[in-house]
């Protein structure tokens, strides 16, 4: 009876001030300017109860409560007990103690005693009317919040996986693949799949502008674009959305592809690019163009991440230039494109934002 009597009281708004207290409790409730401690001693069969221990016991109550800081306290003490005569009897010098009659179910307050605490009278005959009431309402509760967390929890874990820019991942396995076949076969094959000037214009093998992103010279050549690619992809792959993200990867990779045949053709070179940097400057040119516009936004690691990227994005333009065989024309234009497609994409939001305003 005592749990269920503990279960009502925490409905009601009091607080545990004991802990492991066995057959005594206490519990307290804040009212405006003082407190209400209710003293709850569970008086068993067998057990000895007189005038003395009862005394005894409410000390020991007190003495908890000492050096807590609490305001002014009215205090009420309960006695659950089937033995009611002598609980009474114990008690009869003491205004503020009630019997709680566990045979008959029903309070004893006797003519000398307090007649009502704070309500408190009609709040324990509430009780006495449907004593499992309160455990089975916070039992609910329990269950309802269990269900709630694992809710969360599942949420959760689907957002981790769904961080995880599996686009990027993707493309880095298929290059990888394309390495193996590249180590297997030799330069033929990786020349069949390469940005040729010759081969484009002449042959018309316009295929080139998207395979010549997946293949590329040597380990070393294939992990930097990879690391690049999955650092851009989380931080753009969601914000695009997957479908949106690999066509505009392919998309800005084609530009980057023309730009370097455009310089080429221009400077009278027939040597054909591979990798997949230039889609890779283009994502960058995006994160360059919307961590300016949005920059206020952005907080703490995310801040930090996006700012390595765009360090490094200019950084290898630079290198591209002091670095002979590589196809800087690609990078250039593939960045040039990224930020134009950032623009794009920020106006697009803003318009969706506007509209969606004005329709409301």
């Amino acid at each position: 009876m005592k749990e269920k009597l503990s279960s009502f009281l925490l409905l009601e708004g009091f607080v545990p001030a004991t802990k492991d207290g066995g057959d005594f409790e206490i519990y307290l409730k804040k009212e405006t300017g003082f407190v209400t401690v209710l003293m709850v001693y569970l008086l068993k069969p067998g057990v000895t109860f007189t005038g003395e221990s009862y005394h005894a016991l409410k000390n020991r109550a007190l003495e908890l409560l000492t050096g807590n800081n609490l305001p002014e306290m009215h205090t009420l003490f309960l006695i659950m007990t089937e033995r009611v005569g002598e609980a009474t009897e114990a008690t009869a010098e003491d205004r503020n103690a009630w019997v709680m009659d566990l045979a008959g179910n029903t309070m004893v307050i006797p003519e000398d005693r307090v007649e009502d605490f704070y309500g408190m009278k009609g709040m324990f005959l509430h009780f006495l009317s449907n004593p499992g009431g309160a455990e089975r309402v916070l039992n609910e509760v329990r269950r309802e919040l269990n269900q709630e967390i694992e809710k969360q929890q599942k949420i959760q874990k689907k957002n981790n996986i769904k961080a995880i820019p599996w686009v990027s991942v993707g493309i880095a396995v298929l290059c990888l693949l394309m390495g193996i076949l590249s180590y297997i076969y030799g330069e033929p094959f990786v020349d069949y799949f390469s940005l040729d000037p010759v081969a484009v214009f002449e042959k018309h093998q316009w295929y080139r502008l998207i395979t010549y992103m997946y293949v590329h010279a040597g380990l070393s050549h294939y992990v930097n674009n990879m690391v690049m690619l999955y650092m851009e992809g989380t931080s753009l792959e969601n914000a695009f959305g997957r479908f949106r993200y690999v066509l505009l990867y392919h998309l800005l990779g084609m530009i980057a592809g023309l730009g370097s045949l455009a310089y080429k053709v221009f400077i009278g070179s027939d040597v054909p690019s591979i990798g997949a940097s230039g889609a890779i400057m283009a994502f960058l040119g995006v994160i360059v163009y919307l961590t300016i516009r949005n920059i206020r936004s952005f907080r703490g690691g995310a801040l930090y991440r996006i700012l390595v990227m765009v360090l490094l994005a200019f950084y290898s333009v630079y290198e591209g230039f002091r670095t002979p065989g590589v196809d800087n024309a690609a990078h250039v234009a593939g960045m040039a494109a990224g930020i134009i497609a950032g623009i794009a994409w920020d106006l697009i939001l803003r318009y969706k934002r506007r509209t969606k305003k004005n329709s409301e």
